[in-house]
């Protein structure tokens, strides 16, 4: 085959395995067919590394589709990537990703686990994080004041990060994406005020609390003032029935003692 004729029908691939020690392996070409790879027929004397671009001629064989005149393209370089999600860890990065910065710690309260993470969650988000970490979570029980009403507080704390999923790629266009999203957090990170004192630094003020009014707790306290009104009322009436009863005596007292006093000046003996 002349070199003009290798060119016509040269197409791109991409090595998906290649085991050095036997020198042979299986590209995925650009024409959605897989081709065998023998190491002779790779130029330069170099061998292939998986995720490796290619050019090669496909030749068909009795034995499937081969690839000949192999030229060595670019490597897989390895790349920052975004995770899919916001990262939550009780430790440190999950498998597979890595912590490339630290923007702060913080905070989140409520008598609801759920409402206290979404605080923490939300702080990072603010502060450019995309992963709390190393999350801790105390609980403790609280009650209102003149009320026997307790309930539990929930308290996350945690650590502001931005995690990155270890990944690699040969790809120039993805390649020059990731290195473009990495130089764009390191330039905003360096462009932070760091000239704040600790006192007035957003980065370490408490991420904030909530407390969440329970249908519960608010059935607790409607029957508490019913209650407390119903005493009150049956005090007022039995007083009012106390003093009804003590003023009625008084003038039934006053009452007798004239009728008494009348009878005795009349009864009286003639001189």
């Amino acid at each position: 085959m002349t070199q003009e004729n290798a060119t016509a029908t040269t197409i791109q691939g991409v090595v998906t395995s290649f085991v050095q020690a036997k020198g042979y392996g299986f590209i995925n070409g650009g024409d959605g067919e897989r081709y065998f790879v023998h190491g002779s027929d790779v130029l330069g004397d170099q061998g292939l590394v998986t995720g490796q671009r290619v050019t090669f001629v496909p030749t068909p064989s009795p034995k499937g589709s081969k690839a000949k005149q192999v030229v060595p393209g670019l490597g897989p370089t390895p790349i920052y990537v975004e995770p899919d999600n916001f990262i939550w860890s009780k430790g440190g990065a999950p498998r597979g990703m890595e912590v490339v910065l630290i923007t702060g710690t913080g905070w989140g309260k409520s008598n609801d686990p759920n409402k206290a993470r979404e605080i923490l969650a939300n702080q990072a988000r603010e502060w450019g994080a995309n992963a709390v970490l190393n999350v801790t979570m105390d609980k403790w029980t609280e009650s209102e004041t003149c009320s026997n009403y307790c309930y539990t507080m929930h308290r996350f704390s945690g650590e502001f990060a931005v995690v990155k999923v270890v990944s690699s790629s040969s790809d120039p266009a993805v390649i020059a994406q990731a290195q473009h999203e990495m130089q764009a957090l390191t330039d905003w990170w360096n462009s932070r005020d760091t000239g704040d004192t600790p006192a007035d630094n957003p980065w370490s003020q408490p991420a904030g609390e909530t407390r969440l009014v329970e249908p519960a707790k608010v059935k607790l306290v409607l029957g508490l003032v019913a209650s407390w009104t119903w005493t009150f009322l049956r005090i007022f009436g039995l007083s009012i029935r106390y003093l009804g009863r003590q003023a009625f005596a008084f003038v039934r007292e006053r009452l007798a003692s004239g009728k008494g006093g009348g009878k005795d000046k009349t009864d009286a003996p003639r001189e």
